[in-house]
Formats: structure tokens, sequence, C-alpha cells
């Protein structure tokens, strides 16, 4: 299972959970965070649809590369898949309940 999580900035607690970092905008992002601003893309219209622009390239350029049994998924930096709709109060409990495979 793949789960990427779009943010427009790096953000410390992201990088312990476990998903793969996607940023867009116009800030420049570490060797962490996959960036949509290479091959076929709709960087142009960023403002405008900020994380769309990366699904947009994740489907033109790295989609072939999945098998049709890979799961994949999309979450924003405040938006996450969980296993329940338990309330969550912690980075801990975030850590615990995010989604990690289907």
């Amino acid at each position: 299972m793949n789960i990427f999580c779009v943010t427009n900035s790096e953000l410390n607690f992201l990088e312990k959970l476990p998903v793969k970092l996607a940023g867009v905008g116009r800030r420049k992002f570490s060797k962490k965070y996959i960036t949509c601003l290479k091959g076929k893309n709709i960087q142009k219209k960023e403002k405008n649809y900020s994380e769309l622009t990366f699904h947009y390239w994740f489907w033109k350029n790295k989609l072939k590369f999945y098998d049709s049994n890979t799961w994949i998924g999309f979450c924003q930096k405040r938006r996450f898949w969980m296993k329940s709709n338990k309330r969550v109060s912690s980075f801990n409990d975030l850590k615990k309940n995010i989604i990690s495979r289907p």
C-alpha cells in the first residue's frame, strides 16, 4: 500500500508517519518529498488547484509503474486515512491509527 501525503510545506511530524511525502507549491523541498515539477505536469495551475496538481502528475508520470494489485491513496497534511472514526488526541494516536495497509 502506498499513501502519498500532499503538503505545501515541509513538516517534521509528517516525516514520522508511514506515508510517502509529496510537496506542491513554489517552495523547495528536501529529498524526502516527491515534487511534481518534472515530467508531464500542470504546475502552472498550482495556484488554483494545489494538491490536485500532484494527483495529475502522479497519474501521468508514475501510475504506470505500479501493478493493478497495488493500493494507492492520497491524503493531505491535515486529513489522513484512519483505521476508525475514533477522535485522535495526540501524535501517537495518529501514528497508531493511520492506515498503512489494506
